[in-house]
């Protein structure tokens, strides 16, 4: 419950917010005495009596007192107290006492018109949700399998070193050793054809996907992408000002042949070949050099998403399709947030060789890259071979998870869905055999705390596929058979 004293009302404090209350309270203070509620020389009541009304703790007050004193809001006097600082009247804003206070907004002051499309794609799409923590969330890693013992040794010790230069800003484009790991990796896993010197190392793939649009893409150039296809790429595109050409998605990944013809020729293509999201399927190998053939003919950029391509089950992954081309038209990207940890924020690009100083400056002016500490650590966790073994263990793991999910939807589920064994990835789509309101059935099991999103908010043209997308490789075992319960019961109550 809000929380408030008469002498500065309203002071309102969060228990359940993520920012912590000393930051509340600082800045309920600091508007306060910008909107004029307080004024100059009034004083403050003291640390105690504060934390008493607000039921805080008395260290809680002081740092919020100590911040507003350090910004030169309030005057600290030995055996006076705490009062308000005068400021330039310039400073007080001219606002009443609404929830709105000191936010007013003066109307030449608008955002850009990338600034505006980039708030209604995170109003619109599911993707931008803060997820609650739900069995079945989506691109959710066994954490409960990671190797976090050796995780922490290798990053303190590169924490202890004296006089590191990990701690200056000479690595825009990566820390040198990681970019020459992710290159011997990816040459020696998935065929991409590659030094380290074309590798460019980002803030997850989020940031890479957002720097490779950037500087590629003019606000109304065309973009193919697949379709049903992945939010957050849709998202960084359109934020660019892409204007988004779908394309049908089969067994086969994305139909070249319903490739469109004629002008204006697509600025760029984005594929995820290696495991399509949502879908799951491969790209052919005839689809692989068909689109390579139509990006050559029309001078299009191929962005090269290799999406869970780490988690193949069966048989032996194609390679990837930047290996193929011999043309230097791929940005290849990849990312360590499903194969290690989502918080590690690691991804990379790998550019050609035509690309790589416009974005080697690129990373350096945005500053979309994590902290080199991070980077060394990383570089030391493959170079040791902590990594592929950890793959290796993984894979034996999702593989037997997809299996127990399928298993028990099978068994708790009927004839609701139809679900079908993909070769690899860390979740799936389970098809509605009844009806198409995969949004109710969205609704429905998140009710009943089960996460799932729908097939059909996957697509930009009419939906031809509509079903659940389940996450199963962060899940243990047990939780999946009580998940699966719980969205057996959920779905037979609202009538599927």
């Amino acid at each position: 419950m809000p929380q408030s004293i008469a002498l500065v009302e309203p002071i309102n404090l969060d228990r359940n917010a993520d920012r912590p209350l000393q930051w509340q309270l600082y800045e309920s203070l600091r508007l306060a005495i910008l909107d004029g509620r307080l004024t100059a020389g009034q004083r403050l009541p003291s640390s105690r009596a504060l934390a008493n009304d607000l039921s805080l703790g008395r260290n809680t007050v002081v740092a919020a007192y100590e911040q507003l004193a350090a910004e030169g809001y309030v005057l600290s006097k030995t055996g006076a107290g705490t009062e308000v600082a005068a400021l330039p009247p310039e400073t007080v804003l001219e606002v009443g006492r609404s929830e709105t206070a000191g936010r007013a907004q003066d109307p030449r002051r608008t955002l850009s018109k990338r600034g505006e499309t980039t708030i209604a794609i995170r109003r619109a799409s599911p993707f931008y949700e803060k997820l609650a923590a739900l069995p079945f969330q989506h691109g959710l890693p066994a954490m409960d399998s990671f190797p976090r013992d050796t995780w922490a040794r290798l990053l303190a010790r590169r924490a202890r070193q004296p006089q590191s230069r990990l701690y200056d800003y000479q690595f825009g484009p990566g820390f040198p050793a990681l970019r020459e790991a992710i290159a011997a990796y990816l040459g020696a896993a998935r065929g991409v054809v590659c030094g380290p010197q074309n590798v460019i190392v980002t803030a997850g793939a989020q940031a890479a996907l957002d720097l490779a649009a950037r500087m590629v893409i003019d606000p109304g150039d065309p973009v193919w992408v697949e379709d049903p296809g992945y939010l957050g790429a849709r998202g960084a595109l359109t934020s660019a000002g892409a204007n988004l050409i779908p394309v049908p998605v089969d067994e086969e990944g994305i139909n070249t042949e319903a490739l469109p013809t004629g002008t204006p020729a697509p600025k760029l293509i984005y594929v995820s070949p290696s495991y399509q999201f949502p879908l799951g399927v491969t790209m052919s190998l005839p689809r692989r050099l068909a689109l390579l053939e139509r990006a050559k003919e029309t001078g299009a950029w191929i962005l090269e998403d290799d999406y869970d391509s780490e988690y193949r089950y069966t048989g032996r992954p194609l390679a990837a399709l930047q290996g193929l081309d011999g043309t230097g038209g791929v940005i290849y990207m990849g990312t360590f947030a499903k194969t290690l940890f989502p918080a590690l924020r690691v991804g990379y690009l790998v550019v050609p060789d035509s690309l790589i100083d416009a974005f080697t400056a690129a990373i350096r002016m945005t500053g979309q890259s994590p902290p080199p500490a991070i980077q060394a650590a990383l570089a030391d966790f493959m170079d040791d071979g902590h990594f592929t073994a950890h793959i290796r263990r993984m894979r034996t793991l999702y593989a037997g998870r997809q299996q127990h999910l399928i298993d028990a939807l099978d068994r708790e589920t009927g004839e609701m869905f139809t679900v079908p064994k993909l070769e690899g990835g860390m979740q799936l789509a389970a098809y509605l055999n009844k009806g198409d309101d995969d949004a109710k059935a969205v609704q429905t099991v998140t009710a009943a705390k089960v996460f799932a999103t729908a097939l059909s908010s996957y697509y930009l043209n009419e939906p031809k596929k509509h079903g659940l997308y389940l996450g199963y490789a962060g899940v243990l075992e047990t939780d999946i058979d009580r998940a699966a319960k719980k969205l057996g019961r959920a779905m037979r109550d609202a009538g599927f």
